[in-house]
């Protein structure tokens, strides 16, 4: 995004929040992550974008549908829906979902390049996501059964080769990968079962919805990052 700030849109807007009725013209803008609402003869309402279950959009009305329950119309002219196309770019860009991870960020103890292996599927999946704020297609990106199909090849590829002319260390050395990466398998279905959801949502939850998969998303990250570290030290050689 170049501006943080989105150009002024008037337009009229109608509704209810908090019981209180609204029919009245404004001046909105959006900053990095609100709707700012300039009123007339008011102090101006900020609007967090997680503030919003959803959004239904037309060529000159945009229906915003909050948490609370509440409903706003604004009607205007076409400049809204540029407005309404940065909103969403805004509002459904792929947070940062690594942050605090403490296995993923070091290799303190670690081995490199079993380490790398093990998280690259993961952020195989985050980078395919970068510079995309449309949910379905963020969804469509990140499949879940390629991104558990990746992870038993790479614990089946770590166990290879860290025993590769013992068949039998190699069998055990899979298996105690498989046990540390029980709860990412888990966190995957977990993460299909929140896009599932997504992908059937209507407009006035689809927010909502996504930032139950972004949160999904994450969930996988944190159970890598702890399975990494509940490997034990199994993969004891570098290779």
């Amino acid at each position: 995004m170049s501006d943080v700030t989105a150009a002024r849109v008037n337009a009229r807007i109608i509704g209810i929040v908090r019981g209180r009725e609204i029919d009245a013209q404004a001046a909105l803008e959006l900053d990095e992550h609100t709707i700012v609402i300039h009123w007339a003869a008011a102090t101006p309402w900020r609007l967090a974008f997680d503030g919003l279950d959803g959004i239904a959009a037309g060529a000159t009305q945009l229906t915003l549908y909050l948490t609370t329950g509440d409903v706003l119309e604004l009607h205007g002219d076409e400049a809204l829906r540029g407005l309404t196309t940065q909103l969403l770019d805004r509002a459904c860009t792929m947070p940062e979902i690594t942050r605090g991870l403490r296995a993923l960020g070091s290799r303190r103890g670690a081995l490199g390049n079993a380490h790398d292996a093990w998280f690259a599927p993961f952020l195989a999946a985050r980078r395919s996501v970068v510079g995309i704020s449309d949910p379905l297609r963020q969804v469509a990106l990140v499949d879940s059964a390629h991104l558990a199909g990746a992870m038993r090849r790479t614990i089946a590829q770590l166990a290879a080769v860290h025993s590769p002319t013992e068949p039998a260390a190699q069998r055990a050395i899979e298996a105690v990968l498989e046990e540390a990466a029980e709860p990412v398998f888990v966190a995957i279905a977990r993460l299909e079962l929140a896009a599932d959801a997504l992908r059937g949502s209507a407009l006035d939850t689809r927010l909502a919805d996504w930032r139950r998969w972004v949160e999904a998303m994450r969930g996988v990250f944190v159970a890598a990052d702890r399975g990494w570290s509940g490997q034990s030290g199994v993969l004891s050689t570098e290779y």
